[in-house]
């Protein structure tokens, strides 16, 4: 098995967040400005050359040194095989070359355990994001 990290392929990455949140879990608004941004991060992983999952991570502009994690997603037919850690791990390394000392990201309720696993400490209310309960996270690189 051979596992690889591709930085920059936003035409996967939109088709997994497009898989995942859209067609499983029912989003609306997936896609923002923010994607197209020169300083943001779409990290894929591919196993055996096969299109797993993504993430993205971009910089907080009111806050230098803290970047926002987000849009973790795995394939259904790839789950619970660790790839969601590692994509994460991939993510967090990613930014934290590109000059991020704190992480942040905005997680779904049910997948914190998840985060905290990693270092994540939840902080603040929880909010609706369209129709899901979030709350935010936070974990020092």
């Amino acid at each position: 098995m051979t596992i690889r990290f591709e930085l920059g392929c936003k035409r996967d990455a939109f088709a997994v967040r497009t898989a995942v949140f859209m067609d499983e879990q029912g989003f609306k608004n997936e896609f923002e400005d923010l994607d197209e941004e020169a300083s943001t991060l779409h990290v894929t992983m591919y196993v055996d050359d096969e299109l797993v999952g993504c993430a993205r991570t971009f910089p907080d502009a009111e806050n230098p040194g803290r970047y926002i994690f987000g849009r973790l997603a795995v394939l259904p037919e790839h789950r619970k095989r660790g790839y969601g850690g590692l994509l994460l791990e991939e993510s967090e390394a990613r930014a934290h070359i590109a000059g991020a000392r704190e992480m942040h990201l905005h997680a779904q309720c049910y997948i914190t355990p998840f985060y905290e696993s990693y270092g994540y400490e939840s902080y603040g209310d929880v909010e609706l994001d369209e129709h899901v309960e979030h709350i935010w996270m936070k974990k020092a690189l």
